[in-house]
């Protein structure tokens, strides 16, 4: 199975940014908003049948769609979202209502609903924070921040699955914490990116940062 990969792009008779579905050197489709929802199409140029991996598909989709879709910074279901400047963290976990006591302000942009956006060295001391405090990072995504408006970019995602039943949280939190110190390492580091997080507490709650 090849890995599929997107391309950012502008096509005649679209207003806005067009995702092309790229399979090697195959384009297979793209991905737009047509003014109401976001549309997938698909151009299979052969009979042939070919397998797509799942998670990879589910992927590129979900970039594709972060980077198409005005409204995808809205509140994503099954995720508690902070509640920057107030206190709706008192009553929460003391590990995680510590990392956002000392994070907060750190943040340099804020989606509407209040998801936190981190530059790549407050991103770094972060991750760090949240292995001495206990908490996993399980997600993590970059993006630029040019003239206050959030860019998406393809393949600066990172998901940590979570932890299997022959692994405790502890083994998880120190396996993921590695893995998104690492990742990070390996990303950009210009001064326009900027960092989402989820973390996940040890009850298995996630938390939008």
């Amino acid at each position: 199975m090849y890995p599929l990969r997107i391309v950012e792009t502008e096509r005649d008779g679209f207003d806005q940014t067009v995702v092309e579905l790229w399979r090697e050197d195959e384009f297979i489709g793209m991905v737009f908003w047509d003014g109401s929802a976001t549309v997938v199409q698909i151009y299979p140029n052969s009979d042939d049948v070919f397998d797509l991996e799942l998670n990879d598909l589910v992927r590129v989709l979900d970039t594709a769609q972060r980077i198409v879709d005005p409204f995808s910074f809205d509140e994503v279901e099954g995720l508690v979202q902070p509640g920057a400047g107030d206190n709706s963290w008192d009553d929460e976990d003391p590990s995680t209502a510590a990392l956002v006591q000392e994070f907060d302000p750190e943040a340099v942009h804020r989606s509407e609903d209040g998801e936190g956006f981190f530059p790549v060295s407050v991103a770094k001391a972060l991750i760090d924070r949240s292995s001495e405090l206990g908490l996993a990072v399980v997600e993590m995504e970059g993006f630029d921040l040019i003239s206050g408006e959030l860019k998406a970019r393809p393949g600066l995602e990172l998901m940590a699955r979570p932890p299997a039943e022959v692994m405790g949280f502890s083994e998880f939190k120190a396996q993921a914490n590695q893995t998104a110190a690492i990742t990070l390492g390996n990303w950009p580091q210009r001064d326009s990116m900027v960092i989402a997080f989820v973390i996940q507490q040890p009850d298995g709650e996630t938390i939008v940062l």
